[in-house]
């Protein structure tokens, strides 16, 4: 019994660093996966326009004093303007289901980051036979902004929190 314990969290210290697996012939590609509970919640937030769910979901900093003031250029990041979403994380969540890659970091324990994409979208990016042998690490396909988002979170004292509301510009610039 001892045993299958050690084991068992032998096996969860490793569950962080799934989607960054080597192999022999390169680089393992992310597995598309369904968001998990905090990011589904910060998705159904972006959809509904529930500024407090995003703010009690953003780590301190640019993003979020963005969404406390009620930035012009965060609405049109998340929602678009004028009824267009083309663009927009609005744009890629309302045409589910997502798709959720998760992406290799420096420090598991501190920070992640996530690639979305509509899985229609994903698949029909995505080639037949997945990466290139030649890569060296994974890279997204098809175009930021348009195809997929990339997500930044944190680990802080009240758990994960996300840094940059999706790539926002100015979040991931520093202006505040």
């Amino acid at each position: 019994m001892k045993k299958l314990r050690h084991a068992l969290t032998a096996l969860a210290a490793l569950l962080p660093i799934a989607g960054c697996a080597t192999t022999d012939t390169g680089p393992v590609e992310p597995m598309c996966r369904a968001p998990n509970a905090q990011e589904m919640q910060i998705f159904r937030a972006v959809i509904g326009r529930d500024r407090q769910t995003l703010i009690a979901n953003s780590a301190q900093g640019p993003a979020r004093n963005a969404l406390l003031r009620n930035d012009p250029y965060l609405n049109n990041h998340l929602w678009g303007s004028q009824g267009y979403t083309g663009g927009t994380l609005l744009g890629v969540l309302t045409q589910p289901p997502p798709c959720v890659l998760d992406m290799p970091v420096a420090d598991p324990a501190t920070q992640r980051e996530i690639v979305v994409y509509q899985r229609a979208r994903y698949d029909a990016l995505r080639p037949p036979m997945g990466m290139s042998p030649d890569a060296v690490m994974f890279t997204p396909y098809g175009t930021h902004r348009q195809d997929y988002f990339r997500c930044r979170f944190v680990n802080t004292t009240e758990g994960w929190r996300m840094t940059d509301l999706c790539a926002l510009a100015t979040a991931q610039g520093g202006i505040s």
